[in-house]
């Protein structure tokens, strides 16, 4: 009995470890049997978003591909935006001269240059400013510079520099001024007290396109001129500068003789002045020699007046053949 006992026991634990090795068996190949599912399930899942999105993405790069402006559309609209913008100028009275305003005037009166510039009612995008100015600088020599510029809404704005008179050339139909650059100008405007050139003839000048050229001095004087009438102004429509040694000695002169208004000049003669006594006086052309021409004037005045001499004309013009005439005929 006892040996049947333990054989039942052991029976019945081995027949419960198949049963419950068979159980786990059968449960291990049901969970093999459903992961492939869930795996093929989470898959088809997975795959099915992806797809959305791309059909997304692609969707939407379509649109925008279709409504890309390209680079015709953007210069087609500039060029709209352009045109719209300078038709409204063009057309617009804001954009119209009606006001002319100048500066820096000194002798010449305001409304005689402005009367000169046809710009009233033009708009100010047909205005050329280097033509006004060359208009205004023809027409006025004695300016020295001319600038214009173009201020919004509608006024041009001229400044004007003159040139300064120094002194005067007068002859018996005409007489023109010498700028302190040399520059020969019209006599117009009022300067007050100027010194005086009573001449028999125009100064010795050069023409201002040969003072810009190397090597070139060449020296012109005109024998007769005839007054320009204001509107022409021929003589003055190239620019002329005095000679160099006569504008030396007009300034020398007037530097020995402060007190004199007037001086005298000669084409034959040079420079010279009208002596308080009742004669005439002559230099010459040029005045490097100036001290010792005076020194022997006085000399020459000393010895007539011991002689009771009065002459008409007293000339030192060379230092080695000084004279003197008692009527002065020949200018």
């Amino acid at each position: 009995m006892e040996e049947t006992n333990p054989q039942r026991r052991s029976e019945i634990v081995r027949r419960k470890l198949n049963q419950e090795s068979q159980s786990s068996v059968r449960k291990a190949a049901h969970r093999a049997l459903q992961s492939p599912a869930i795996q093929r399930n989470s898959r088809i899942g997975l795959t099915t978003g992806k797809q959305r999105a791309d059909q997304s993405d692609h969707v939407i790069s379509a649109v925008k591909k279709h409504f890309k402006p390209g680079w015709r559309m953007l210069s087609f609209l500039l060029v709209g935006l352009l045109s719209y913008m300078v038709y409204t100028a063009w057309f617009s009275p804001i954009f119209r001269v009606t006001e002319i305003q100048i500066s820096g005037l000194q002798r010449l009166d305001e409304k005689d240059i402005s009367s000169q510039i046809n710009a009233l009612g033009k708009h100010v995008f047909a205005i050329i400013p280097q033509e006004i100015i060359d208009e205004i600088s023809s027409d006025y020599p004695e300016l020295r510079e001319v600038h214009l510029s173009v201020l919004l809404p509608g006024k041009l704005s001229v400044s004007i520099i003159e040139r300064q008179p120094m002194f005067a050339w007068k002859m018996k139909d005409f007489e023109m001024w010498v700028d302190t650059e040399g520059y020969l100008i019209p006599a117009r405007g009022n300067t007050g007290n100027l010194l005086s050139i009573a001449a028999d003839s125009p100064p010795l000048y050069q023409l201002d396109t040969d003072l810009k050229k190397a090597g070139i001095t060449k020296i012109i004087q005109d024998k007769n001129i005839e007054k320009p009438a204001l509107s022409e102004l021929v003589f003055f429509s190239q620019p002329k500068h005095i000679d160099s040694t006569l504008l030396l000695g007009v300034l020398q002169l007037n530097a020995w003789m402060p007190n004199e208004q007037t001086l005298l000049y000669k084409r034959k003669r040079g420079l010279g002045w009208e002596d308080p006594r009742g004669w005439d006086v002559f230099v010459g052309q040029k005045l490097e020699n100036i001290n010792e021409k005076m020194v022997m004037y006085e000399t020459i005045v000393r010895n007539l007046e011991k002689e009771g001499i009065q002459p008409s004309m007293v000339s030192v013009e060379f230092l080695r053949a000084p004279f003197y005439r008692m009527d002065e005929k020949d200018g």
